[in-house]
């Protein structure tokens, strides 16, 4: 779903500069294989959610091989696809869908344009793919990880990671003094903790806690039976407003989250991060002092929480600091360079 969100974002700032343009978001794996997209889905649900480690070990693999099956029948549904959308451009949120469309220039000897938008701030060596004409990237850190692959410096440009414009505007002024968690865990409705974690939470009166469990609904259900004081709630579209009135985001450290966060200028705690790519991620906001991490499994979670949702002036500190990253995203002309680039080619 993130991957999902950093297109809709960067669709909708190309039709704000534009309305006349068009823009159309394809689910890459789904047209490209109807009949078993939901297992593929299906796997890497089960992957992440229950064998972390060997969905780490095939991610790294998958980045060393760096090659994708291009087989005829897969080339003539990219010749449709193109074709069907009198496309310009290629814009790309998804490291598979690199692959498949740099092969596909390769063996059609097609131009058109590729422009990859790294969503994490780890540049794993999936995303690199031969024939990509820009990348936009989160931070000087990824962009010097690509350079140090390979990838020719004026190839690449800091932008920021695509965050829809709702997360910018309108931030929700808080009407009590309570403090208010929000804890989210992706598109999976991944916790990044266990029952005595949320039991703790539930029985704090001085913590208002709000879950978005995603379209987990054995999850949803199981909170709401449970915590009489947690506000469990499914899939949502209103995720920036349940972000601006937080106190703190209790989340996986995924790239599209942290930069909503970013933009919400929302403070993040990251529970013990256990995916490849999402190092990274909690790295960084670590050294940008957005946020902690709790990297050690034997630290006590909810006293940690305590001690940071309390803590007014750290928070404020944190809030300063993202909007001095919001700044400097703003300087980076995310969308005028993809803009300019798909004007020579037209």
């Amino acid at each position: 779903m993130g991957h999902i969100k950093a297109a809709e974002a960067i669709r909708e700032e190309i039709l704000r500069d534009n309305e006349a343009n068009n823009v159309e978001i394809i689910d890459f794996m789904d047209y490209m294989f109807p009949a078993i997209s939901k297992y593929i889905y299906k796997g890497f649900n089960f992957l992440v959610s229950s064998c972390s480690g060997l969905y780490n070990s095939l991610n790294k693999a998958a980045g060393n091989n760096g090659t994708v099956p291009l087989k005829v029948a897969v080339t003539r549904k990219i010749d449709r696809l193109i074709s069907q959308h009198e496309a310009d451009a290629i814009v790309v949120a998804f490291p598979v869908c690199s692959q498949y469309i740099s092969a596909y220039k390769r063996m059609r000897r097609c131009s058109i344009p590729l422009y990859t938008y790294v969503t994490d701030i780890t540049a794993h060596e999936e995303w690199i793919a031969p024939g990509t004409d820009k990348y936009f990237v989160g931070d000087t850190v990824t962009k010097n990880a690509l350079i140090s692959k390979g990838v020719l410096e004026e190839k690449i440009i800091v932008s920021g990671i695509p965050v829809r414009q709702c997360f910018y505007t309108g931030h929700t002024q808080k009407k009590s003094s309570q403090k208010e968690i929000l804890i989210m865990g992706g598109g999976l409705g991944l916790i990044p903790s266990s029952g005595d974690f949320l039991r703790s939470l539930n029985d704090n009166p001085d913590i208002k806690v709000t879950l978005i469990a995603g379209k987990n609904e054995k999850l949803l259900t199981s909170i709401r039976e449970k915590y009489d004081h947690i506000e469990a709630i499914g899939y949502t579209d209103r995720v920036d407003y349940y972000m601006k009135k937080a106190d703190i985001i209790v989340t996986k450290a995924g790239g599209i989250t942290t930069f909503e966060a970013i933009a919400s200028k929302t403070p993040l705690y990251v529970i013990k991060p256990f995916l490849e790519q999402e190092f990274g991620n909690a790295k960084y906001i670590e050294e940008h002092n957005i946020g902690r991490v709790l990297w050690n499994k034997d630290s006590d979670e909810i006293e940690d929480i305590v001690n940071l949702i309390h803590n007014d002036k750290l928070l404020e500190t944190m809030k300063e600091n993202m909007s001095t990253l919001i700044e400097e995203f703003e300087h980076s002309d995310l969308y005028k360079d993809t803009k300019k680039e798909m004007e020579k080619c037209s």
